[in-house]
């Protein structure tokens, strides 16, 4: 087996490294994030707002490579107001390591905690760019760990991050990124004892594996694991444009994220206006340049999972091909994650039926509502592990809290002062 340390300053391939040019590399670690404590989140956003402009031109590399696979969701996100805002919801004031600030209940400043372990899952490969970006923001050192299942996203953000001057050079370099085979337990160990938060995305083997780990004595592990969503709609609110949301929340990411909706529950069982809006909107998202089709193995279990729903006496609609299908229930049932753009359609009457058929790894809840309905299915739901509620078209829109956590709160720690 083979470390592979992926180099910012390079595109190219990435070097082979042995275990004890890793823990010198790991050894330098709270050195990177020293460095970054110099800069001012003022500086560091004005450069991120230099990257933002950069890739957002038709003619830059990261545009032409990945305007379909999630760029414009990342460029959202990377703008300098929305990091701003961002900061500002998740540590309470978006100079909080900058001065002394009301912080919602004392006055005081954040410090990094140091360095910050990232285990990334390969289902959605710009979470591992958000991961890093939130432990860039908050001033912490990073070592990164990619999925063999993911393209690496990071080294090409970390390299043109660099070439936006000083500042981001001082940013790309506190991160230190690395691939090599997720079994490897004496690696993923090594690398543990240098960190003081730990985060991990994936699959519950991965994260499993993670939360494991020995560190230090007061480390932490954040853990990100295996999550299934759905969506609560009523028809009579529901617009043209409502199905289009919907059909785009669930393509996005191939419906292979956290947050991509498997089933929809269907008001007082309002089923035709609901098959007709979503065929409508599915058949229109096919044509799209970024929808991705299936490979064959997939083709052919979605062909199979048809033909044993049709033999069962299930109502099944979906396209000529194999771009989508969507299962037609007469009657309550448990959200499962086929994926392969199997959407279950699900009638329901109140909102307090639906908890018991959501599963135990719920996350989002997607909805259009009215705001009488809404707060019944909140609190009807909310011990049911469901983490957000969000409206239809944002389901995959990173915000704080996330899985229920402030995540950037539990990589800084906090000062009170009282002037």
């Amino acid at each position: 087996m083979v470390i592979k340390l992926h180099d910012y300053s390079e595109l190219g391939k990435p070097q082979e490294i042995t275990a004890t040019r890793l823990e010198e590399l790991l050894l330098t670690l709270t050195d990177r994030s020293n460095s970054l404590q110099t800069i001012s989140t003022a500086n560091m956003l004005s450069t991120m707002d230099k990257l933002y402009r950069s890739w957002a031109m038709p003619s830059h590399p990261m545009y032409s490579k990945y305007r379909y696979v999630g760029l414009a969701y990342l460029l959202s996100f990377i703008r300098s107001d929305a990091l701003r805002q961002f900061l500002h919801r998740g540590l309470r004031h978006e100079s909080a390591f900058d001065e002394i600030a009301d912080l919602g209940g004392f006055q005081g400043i954040a410090v990094p905690k140091g360095v910050v372990g990232h285990w990334v899952a390969g289902n959605v490969p710009i979470l591992s760019i958000i991961s890093v970006l939130q432990a860039i923001l908050t001033k912490n050192g990073s070592v990164v760990k990619l999925s063999s299942k993911q393209e690496d996203w990071i080294t090409p953000f970390l390299h043109y991050l660099s070439k936006c001057g000083d500042v981001g050079k001082t940013m790309a370099e506190s991160v230190v990124v690395l691939s090599y085979p997720g079994e490897w337990k004496e690696v993923n160990e090594q690398i543990a004892v240098h960190c003081d938060v730990r985060i991990a995305w994936g699959s519950q083997e991965a994260v499993e594996s993670v939360a494991g780990l020995q560190g230090k004595w007061d480390s932490e592990t954040i853990i990100f694991g295996p999550r299934l969503s759905t969506s609560v709609v009523d028809t009579n609110l529901m617009k043209l444009v409502d199905w289009d949301k919907l059909a785009q929340d669930i393509v996005l990411f191939n419906q292979l994220a956290c947050t991509s909706p498997h089933a929809v529950f269907v008001k007082n069982g309002h089923m035709e206006f609901a098959v007709k809006g979503l065929e409508r909107a599915m058949c229109k998202i096919a044509q799209r340049s970024y929808f991705e089709p299936l490979d064959t193995g997939e083709a052919s279990k979605v062909l199979h999972y048809r033909t044993a729903a049709r033999l069962r006496g299930e109502k099944i609609v979906c396209s000529e091909g194999t771009e989508w299908t969507l299962h037609l229930y007469d009657r309550l049932e448990p959200v499962k994650g086929h994926g392969m753009k199997i959407i279950s359609l699900i009638p329901y009457e109140r909102e307090e039926d639906i908890v018991p058929f959501l599963p135990d790894s719920i996350q989002t809840i997607s909805h259009k509502l009215p705001s009488a309905e809404l707060k019944n299915l909140v609190f009807a739901s909310r011990f049911s592990g469901v983490s957000r509620f969000v409206h239809i078209g944002e389901s995959h829109q990173y915000d704080i809290p996330w899985d229920g956590m402030l995540v950037l709160d539990r990589l800084v720690r906090w000062i009170r002062v009282d002037e």
